[in-house]
């Protein structure tokens, strides 16, 4: 449980302060979507750390329970399936990334789930 709790703290505050950041510097998130996705090499190398911290985390968290720590759980697969996704379909990533630089509702809505999931965590975790 101890490792849920501070899994729980590290996503939450990340969710936080991601959410937070999409809906003050979405600016800044289109320039760099846009510089991301002409560089090959940097898609290569986020693609290799989003999968090494998926598996970090799948292998160190994979708690199928009925309650909130499956949050978690699912977190870590999302990651993971998200690296494997960037590594051998990056073309798909790609597509999705325009798509959110056409529609900046899609960048509101996903910064309020992020902010949202974030707080649950965080409630979680400091009111166990």
């Amino acid at each position: 449980m101890e490792l849920t709790i501070f899994l729980a703290k590290l996503i939450g505050w990340y969710f936080v302060i991601l959410g937070f950041f999409l809906v003050v510097r979405r600016q800044t998130l289109k320039t760099a979507i846009t510089d991301l996705i002409s560089d090959s090499a940097l898609m290569m190398l986020i693609a290799s750390v989003t999968l090494i911290l998926g598996l970090l985390l799948v292998l160190s968290h994979n708690v199928w329970v009925m309650g909130w720590p499956v949050i978690v759980t699912i977190i870590a697969w999302l990651v993971l399936l998200g690296g494997l996704l960037r590594l051998f379909a990056p073309e798909v990533g790609i597509k999705i990334a325009k798509g959110w630089l056409k529609n900046p509702t899609y960048v509101i809505v996903a910064a309020l789930i992020y902010i949202l999931v974030g707080l649950y965590l965080l409630f979680r975790a400091y009111l166990h």
